[in-house]
């Protein structure tokens, strides 16, 4: 058995695989992150190897002493993966930005891509049908956005991200701030989608994240992807690289 963790800014995930199966998934806020690993571990025996996609950096040192001696690696640009990259340098790319192509180049092989993934930052990244990753972009997200407004200046308070809002005029400071984020990176991936469509005969655009699926009926020509898609990816790149 396969055990993936998705170490995030503000959130950690955990998935156990069989074999290509996903068995069981779990997550919690940092602070519990070793209650809930422990409780999978005595779950599951059986898990052999270990992967991990780590863009937050601050426990990394505590989850590695706790795994060991389960032969465990780091999801990056050093192992081996389905694909090549002109990002320059490629070890420079994010972990869940190698996982999310891994993932896109098994579901959807020889195909040109546009993957888009919503978390605390909007990566984007293009891969062409011979499996070459172009590169892509960075933009700050929901979160990110309203915090920023609330952060760098002297009266805009700090609300809650409303994903999709309606109306693009606002008539009140919320209202506005609400319109500003939430139509601002709608139009922005609307813009970026446009781009790559007019670059790419053939473009299939895949959605990630925790805010992609309240984007779907905004987004209507993107395929949604599930909860596990980036941990697909990890546990192709697990099995790529630890045998049994």
């Amino acid at each position: 058995m396969n055990l993936i963790i998705d170490l995030g800014n503000t959130r950690i995930k955990y998935f156990v695989f069989y074999n290509d199966d996903e068995i069981d998934s779990t997550n919690s806020n940092l602070r519990n992150w070793e209650k809930e690993l422990n409780n999978l571990l005595g779950n599951y025996p059986s898990i052999s190897r270990c992967i991990i996609s780590d863009v937050n950096g601050s426990i990394t040192r505590q989850i590695e002493n706790f795994l060991s001696p389960l032969p465990l690696i780091y999801c990056s640009s050093e192992l081996n993966l389905p694909f090549k990259s002109n990002y320059n340098p490629f070890n420079q790319l994010g972990s869940d930005r190698i996982a999310l192509i891994t993932s896109s180049i098994i579901e959807y092989p020889k195909e040109n891509i546009l993957i888009i993934d919503l978390g605390t930052c909007i990566t984007y990244d293009i891969l062409t049908s011979n499996g070459i990753h172009l590169g892509g972009s960075i933009s700050p997200g929901y979160i990110m956005r309203y915090k920023a407004l609330n952060k760098f200046s002297g009266k805009l308070p700090l609300l809650e991200p409303e994903i999709v809002y309606d109306n693009v005029l606002g008539k009140n400071t919320e209202q506005s701030i609400h319109s500003g984020v939430a139509n601002g990176i709608i139009s922005e991936i609307k813009e970026i989608i446009n781009y790559y469509r007019k670059e790419f005969k053939f473009l299939k655009v895949i959605l990630s994240g925790g805010d992609a699926q309240k984007l779907s009926k905004t987004l209507k020509n993107a395929i949604f992807a599930n909860k596990n898609f980036l941990a697909k990816g990890l546990n192709f790149i697990l099995s790529s690289n630890i045998n049994k």
